[in-house]
């Protein structure tokens, strides 16, 4: 730290501990006064606030006249009084009363039904503390706060009819906390009961959150027209220090103004007469010396310093230039340094990059990233097609005079031993049985990628892994010139699912896209062909990049690959593919993604063209327009199976799960075949199908299980999908279940009728879905009734629910269409049709009420059926428990 700034650090501190005892003083002289003027304000609000508390409790003493008004009328019948009052629900509803409680004079009661909302105790210990004309309160059993008036019922004549009591729930009574709290600025209101000194009700306000701040607080009791020993009390949020700030700022900124003034002169001072000439000593000109003499020593060695670091950068350049090798220096981000005469001949556009991966090629660049991370030993070689020389690199790290890691690459000519090497192994050429043996220095750097794996290997996968190269390396060993003629979409699925299976891998993890002419197509296939294609998959399938995609297609006498992979720097992969090319006379290269692109020369089987155009066209006949439903489940990435099914012509049908399957809204008759996803969730799977297959009284349904990985388990007459899901298999699955009958959404086997859903909210549909399923019905879900055209002919004595009220116009149509049909209803609606049976039922709907209504319906198909009577009678049904 200079001397400079530590004076002026001095100086500084002087001034804020002196504008600190300014400020603290003037602060809290401030605070005292604006304290006293908010509890005078505070005492006008607790007026307002209690007026407010009046006026409430008014309006609910006019509702209280207003019912013994309508009490002492008496022209309604007895026990009929509770619906004379709720059909004047505006008063009720506007007024300031929760609920009611009546006695009569003959010890009748009659209870308001919203009492039961607030608590469940009996009222008679209640109604002994009441008093006449008079708000008391009264605490019940379960907590609740209730505050409660008395009203004596008289007749006209002058008679007393009996008493009404009024109550007013105070446990989270919005209406009355937001009167309060919005009829004046407060943060708080507390109601205590004088007699006990219980709280009755505590409301704040909801935008303070958890904070926590200094209130203040002022109580006193009810002093208006209130029939009722209270004591109310408010409080609101003490002054901010934003306000103080707005009271006190003016003086507070003269001071700072006077401080800052103040410590700007003694600091001008100060650096004018001492400060200065140090200043002038720095800028000065080399050859002067200075002016202070207790600087002479350190200028003396600045001198020696600078001329050293001079020698030694001469010296680097004279080295750099000298060897006979390419040397490039870089920062910690690979920013260009340095570059020696032969780096910029071999990188001419190094002179316009600013960075190390501005100039090379992609192949290199994570050797680089890795020096730069401080591995050692990195080395790559790169062949210079315009100079036609060949450089091997080597990156050494090392750390900079700011601390940071940079690089060396230092490039070596190595044109003339490659040269050397070659014409030394062309003179030596190995026995073909020596090429066909994998070296140890290959199986020791495929074993060290294994033990360097970030992830846990499980001992299956490893295992199989394992066995799938060992197989592959068997094929490339064994001469067998055994040949079988193969389709090759079924050579896909074999080999994909032994992939799947010896691995453990999901099969959507690869995008297979092979034309369904390609995989119809009949080949000759070999062991090499076999391991060609096994090998394939293991690259994709365990391919770690966000693209794993598999292409094949025919080109002439060639089935060209293209395969996605991330085995570029893994041997023992690229040496099986280069054994599997020469065995079978092929050609690879690696494209610039490092993708795999293979060309295999194959004798596809020709059949007459007569046979070929009558199987496409039965092909398509079979497959196309067929109604198919797709249950993901937690299947990942569905689209690959609905596209592939729309590619067949298929008209497909989606769902998330089964819920959504067996409670979706629709008018589908029929559909062809299902198709059932899974990932994880195979209880779930299995759980579906066995439904299907006891809804529909048979096994054989047209049902295909779709599996990310491998599974040995299903059930029995249930077709699965093998190996990666594509096309060819896709269609030769779907043949196989376009052979059975079709699955209708609407299905009854028993001698009970079927049941129709119409309408209803989600939470609605998925109450009774629970229960119908329990009670093994098959119902089918509507939106309405505006396609009963399409559904009903199927079922002409079907069992209508309506969730929702529908239009008269189409239930009279209906009814005559189809005389048979019973419907009913649980929510009634005006000018309802005579043959619609309302079912009452209390709202939320419960299992046991859904039950009983599902009973009394069996019970009046059976009655109807002994006594002869069509289904058609219809008889009202009370759901009520």
């Amino acid at each position: 730290m200079s001397l400079k700034d530590r004076l002026k650090q001095r100086i500084l501190l002087i001034m804020l501990c002196l504008l600190l005892l300014l400020g603290v003083g003037t602060v809290y002289f401030a605070t005292l006064l604006e304290r006293n003027a908010e509890m005078t304000s505070l005492a006008l609000k607790h007026q307002i606030v209690e007026q407010t508390l009046a006026s409430y409790l008014a309006r609910a003493e006019t509702e209280m006249s207003f019912i013994a008004k309508e009490l002492m009328a008496q022209n309604y019948a007895e026990g009929q009084e509770l619906d004379l009052l709720f059909s004047h629900h505006e008063v009720l509803f506007s007024g300031g009363l929760d609920f009611f409680y009546i006695v009569w004079k003959d010890n009748r009661i009659a209870m308001d039904p919203r009492a039961r909302l607030f608590t469940q105790v009996s009222f008679t210990p209640l109604l002994e503390k009441a008093l006449l004309n008079r708000w008391t309160a009264v605490f019940t059993e379960d907590d609740e706060v209730l505050l409660q008036y008395k009203k004596k019922i008289v007749s006209a004549t002058g008679e007393s009819l009996g008493f009404l009591y009024g109550y007013i729930s105070l446990n989270d009574n919005l209406t009355l906390g937001n009167e309060l709290l919005t009829s004046v600025e407060v943060t708080g209101v507390r109601l205590y009961d004088v007699t006990d000194w219980r709280v009755l009700l505590d409301e704040k306000t909801s935008n303070d959150g958890e904070q926590v701040f200094a209130t203040l607080t002022y109580s006193f009791p009810l002093a208006t027209a209130v029939q009722g020993d209270f004591l109310l009390e408010v409080e609101q949020r003490e002054a901010s220090g934003r306000k103080i700030f707005v009271l006190v700022w003016p003086l507070l900124g003269f001071i700072i103004v006077c401080l800052v003034a103040f410590n700007w002169l003694v600091n001008f001072y100060i650096n004018k007469l001492i400060f200065v000439s140090l200043e002038q000593t720095v800028y000065r000109k080399k050859e002067a010396k200075t002016h202070f003499k207790e600087l002479q020593p350190i200028e003396e060695q600045s001198k020696q310093y600078r001329a050293a670091i001079k020698a030694k950068g001469d010296q680097f350049d004279l080295l750099a230039e000298s060897v006979h090798s390419a040397i490039i220096f870089c920062n910690e981000v690979a920013e260009l340094q340095v570059l020696n005469k032969e780096a910029k001949e071999i990188f001419p556009e190094a002179e316009r990059a600013r960075t190390l991966f501005d100039f090379l090629p992609i192949a290199y660049h994570q050797s680089i990233q890795e020096a730069l991370k401080g591995a050692v030993g990195r080395s790559f070689e790169m062949t210079i097609d315009r100079l036609g020389r060949i450089y091997q690199w080597r990156a050494f790290s090392y750390h900079n005079e700011y601390g940071y890691r940079g690089i060396l690459l230092v490039g070596r000519n190595i044109t003339k031993e490659t040269s050397l090497m070659w014409q030394l192994d062309q003179l030596q050429p190995l026995s073909s049985a020596v090429e066909k043996q994998v070296d140890t220095q290959t199986l020791q750097g495929e074993l060290a990628y294994l033990t360097q794996l970030p992830t846990y290997i499980k001992t299956a996968q490893f295992q199989g892994w394992l066995s799938l190269t060992l197989s592959v390396l068997d094929d490339i060993r064994t001469l067998d010139d055994e040949v079988e003629y193969c389709i090759f979409g079924d050579l896909l699925t074999q080999e994909s699912a032994s992939v799947m299976k010896a691995m453990s891998v999901e099969g959507n993890r690869a995008l297979l896209e092979v034309p369904l002419s390609v995989a119809s197509g009949t080949l000759p296939v070999d062991r090499n062909i076999r391991a060609l294609v096994r090998l394939i998959f293991m690259m994709v399938l365990s391919n770690d990049l966000a693209e794993r995609r598999l292409t094949m297609q025919a080109k002439a006498n060639e089935l060209e690959i293209v395969a996605m992979h991330d085995m570029a720097n893994r041997s023992l992969f690229m040496w099986m593919v280069k054994a599997l090319a020469s065995n079978l006379g092929a050609q690879y290269k690696i494209l610039r993604n490092n993708a795999l692109q293979f060309n295999l020369p194959v004798a596809w089987y020709e059949q007459s063209d007569v046979s070929v155009a009558q199987e496409t066209l039965s092909q398509e006949r079979i497959t196309q327009d067929k109604l198919v439903a797709w249950v993901a489940n937690d299947y990942q990435n569905p689209e690959l199976i609905s596209d592939a099914l729309q590619r067949l012509g298929c008209k497909v049908k989606k769902f998330v799960s089964a819920d959504s399957f067996f409670t979706e809204s629709s008018t589908i008759v029929k559909y062809d075949a299902i198709f059932i996803g899974c990932d994880q969730d195979t209880s779930g799977q299995k759980k579906m199908t066995q439904t299907l297959q006891v809804k529909h009284d048979r096994q054989a349904l047209p049902i295909v299980w779709v599996n990310s990985v491998f599974s040995e388990v299903k059930p029995s007459e249930v077709f699965q999908l093998q190996g990666c899901p594509f096309d060819y298999s896709l269609y030769q699955i779907l043949l196989r279940a376009l052979e059975r009958d079709g699955v209708m959404p609407l299905y009854q086997p028993n001698t009970e009728s079927s049941w129709l859903m119409v309408g209803g909210s989600r939470v609605t549909k998925a109450i009774w879905y629970n229960e119908l399923e329990r009670q093994h019905i098959a119902t089918q879900w509507l939106t309405d009734l505006s396609s009963y055209d399409l559904v009903l002919p199927y079922h002409p004595e079907a069992v209508i629910v309506l969730l929702t009220p529908q239009s008269n116009d189409l239930l009279t149509e209906l009814i005559t269409a189809f005389p048979k049909v019973s419907i009913f209803t649980i929510q009634d609606w005006q000018h309802r049709p005579d043959n619609v049976a309302l079912v009452r039922l209390q709202s939320p709907h419960s299992d046991e009420q859904i039950n009983h209504f599902i009973r009394s319906i069996h019970e009046r198909n059976r009655a109807n059926w002994r006594n002869g009577r069509g289904s058609g009678s219809h008889q009202a049904v009370d759901g009520e428990s």
